[in-house]
């Protein structure tokens, strides 16, 4: 009987404990995912925006053309 109780009380604990850390890495989660948006955010202010997408050169195209060797 002894026994017994003690093994439901140790379940009880681990039980208590798994729901605990649970909780814990939900709150460690959502602080990265609100930091990583944070930074998302400043990083999307920082940047100038974009140019076009055509090249000012029209060597610049020539360059990256590849041959005709290549698939």
């Amino acid at each position: 009987m002894r026994n017994r109780t003690r093994q439901i009380v140790r379940m009880l604990a681990d039980m208590r404990h798994s729901a605990h850390c649970r909780t814990l890495r939900y709150a460690a989660t959502q602080q990265a995912m609100r930091l990583a948006a944070s930074e998302a955010e400043e990083e999307q202010d920082d940047q100038p925006p974009e140019a076009s997408d055509t090249p000012s050169e029209p060597r610049a195209f020539q360059a990256v053309k590849r041959g005709t060797g290549f698939h």
